[in-house]
Order: C-alpha cells, then structure tokens, then sequence
C-alpha cells in the first residue's frame, strides 16, 4: 500500500486532521516502543543483576515503555508539562529554538526554558528531551544502587525483623527498578525517531522546502502502522549493535546519542519522497530497522553505563555508596535504608 493511501486511511476522524503540535505526536507506538524495551532487556550481559533478565522483566519493560504515551489526557497540569518532554525541535542546523547546538545545552531545564522565553518561544513548542532522558537515567542509576545496598545489607542481617524489611524493600525496588526502565526506555526510543528532533515533525511544515518533501502528515502512519507490518524483533537484534560505553557527562552522552538520529531528518522525507515507505520496498524497512536497532542499543548502553554508576551513587541522605556500605563506612545501614526521621 503506498504510504499516501495508508495514510488517508488514517486520517479520516482522527486528531491528526487540522494541526498537530509536535507534544502530540506518540513516537514509534506501541509496537515500536515494546520492541525497543525488550530487545535492549534481553541483550544485556550476564553481569547484570537477574531480575532484570526473566522473561516478566522483560515483558513489563516492554509494556512499561509505553507509559508516557499513555499518561496523555490526565489533566491540564500533567499534560502541559509532561506532554513536551517527548520531543526537541531542532532547526535544520541542529540548533535549539533556545539558539544553541545540542553540544551547549544549558545545564538544567529551567535555564534552558528562560533561554527560550528570551528567543520569544514557549517552552510548550520546543520540547524538553534531552532533560528528560537524563532525568529518566539518572533515576535509573538510583535505583540500582539501592538494589546493590540491599542486596548486600540484606545477606548479611541477623535481625530476623530487619532482614524481613530489607527482602520486602528489595522486592519494592526491583518493581521500582523496572517500572523506571521503562521510562527511560520510552524518551531514549523517541530520541531515535528523526522527527522527535526536529522542527518538519509531521511534514515539513511552513518551511522553506526546494525539495519538495511531503505537507502531509507523515508522523503517525510512519512509526506506528508501518513499524508495527513491517518490523520484527529479529530484525532489531541483528541492527543494534555492539555496546558503545560512555563516561563523559550524563548530558553529553545523551546528546551524543541523538546526534545520528537528527542526522536522519532529511533522508527519511527523502525516502518518503521516493516511495520508500511503500509496502513490500525494502528501502523503508531498512530504515525503520536501523532506526530500531538503534533505540535498542541505545537502551542497553544506557543500562549498562547506569549500572556502572551506580556502584559510586549515594544512598540516603548524605550517607554513602555501595562501596561505604561494603568497606563498612556507614555506621547503621538500618538507619540509613529503614529511616532515622
């Protein structure tokens, strides 16, 4: 089916008729977005914890990793704030509407959001993922270094009440831990999507075009209808990839990631142009495929890298890491994790 008639399909009655905010549009849906949580869960190495590799985990990652999408619709306070964190606009130099680069983002969303307002621009309109995705990660990193204190603190405990606890806490953490994934797993798989990243997120828009790239909009029938006929799973395992591990800041290994994605903008209305996106055309699949594979091993090295940090993330208030609760630098690890008020 050409893309064109897929589309028409689509639009008759629904809410993409009229103008679409870029905050409107759901990246990948939900088949892309359960492949991306799933496929990066079960590459992970042996190394990681493993209750994070059971077939449930990565299941409720996968499920899970749709959830910003389905938070849409709460209310006027959720939705004005959350809806945007799906999405940056980028101009076609790869420049903020704030007027930086990717690689002088400002160091947290409020300055960011002052910068806009400075340019005349609503923070609503340019989106916020970059801080999303380090907001998800390091929350994620978080949790696992609860997880390594009470795994630790909990094999060792004689107080059969405070071993109780500890195992309970753990259980609550691991649930916590997956659930936390899935976010993060959501905001790295809309970073892959080329049209979360840039300002032609649903057509090209009322932009100069001497190309001649589509008006229509292309956003939803692309990463839903056509991912979900068109994509498997082994097709996403053989695209992603071997881990890239990053040690830089937290920021500039987000941005690092969403560069190859922007670069995608052009070539992917380009594609569409050409009838790539036809059904049956392998040239359409093999994008979709690349750009997959790509949120999956995304993903994955993100765990991987959160993993790492972890072992040095403080735990409680002021009281210390994994290696203080090992090296026996904290005095009661019962106040520290039960509470002390």
């Amino acid at each position: 089916m050409r893309l064109k008639t897929l589309l028409a399909s689509l639009l008759i009655g629904s809410a993409l008729v009229g103008t679409v905010a870029a905050g409107a549009a759901w990246a990948w849906g939900s088949s892309g977005h359960r492949m991306i949580g799933e496929m990066a869960l079960k590459s992970l190495p042996d190394y990681m914890p493993a209750f994070l590799r059971t077939p449930q985990a990565i299941s409720d990652v996968g499920e899970y990793a749709r959830e910003p999408d389905r938070w849409r619709g709460a209310g006027k306070v959720h939705d004005n704030d959350r809806d945007v964190a799906h999405f940056i606009d980028l101009d076609d130099d790869g420049n903020t509407l704030a007027g930086v680069s990717l690689d002088n983002l400002l160091a947290n969303r409020s300055d960011y959001e002052a910068a806009l307002r400075a340019k005349g621009v609503e923070p609503y309109k340019a989106g916020y993922l970059p801080y999303a995705t380090v907001d998800a990660w390091q929350q994620v990193v978080k949790d696992m270094a609860f997880w390594r204190v009470l795994t630790y603190v909990e094999a060792r405990e004689t107080d059969r009440t405070k071993k109780a606890w500890y195992r309970a806490d753990l259980a609550r953490r691991e649930d916590l831990t997956l659930r936390d994934i899935g976010i993060l797993a959501h905001y790295v798989g809309d970073s892959t999507n080329p049209m979360h990243l840039s300002i032609h997120y649903n057509g090209w828009g009322d932009f100069p075009n001497p190309n001649g790239f589509t008006m229509e909009k292309v956003h939803s029938p692309l990463e839903g209808v056509y991912v979900h006929d068109t994509v498997r799973e082994d097709d996403i395992a053989a695209a992603m990839g071997d881990y890239v591990p990053c040690t830089a800041p937290i920021m500039t290994c987000v941005t690092g990631r969403f560069k190859p994605s922007f670069a995608k903008v052009i070539p992917m209305y380009q594609m569409e142009k050409d009838g790539g996106f036809t059904a049956g055309d392998p040239r359409g699949k093999a994008f979709m495929v690349e750009r997959l594979g790509r949120g999956a091993g995304d993903l994955r090295d993100a765990l991987l890298d959160a993993w790492r940090e972890s072992k040095t993330m403080q735990v409680g208030y002021k009281a210390g890491s994994y290696d203080d609760f090992v090296g026996g630098r904290i005095a009661d690890p019962w106040e520290v994790l039960y509470g002390d008020d």
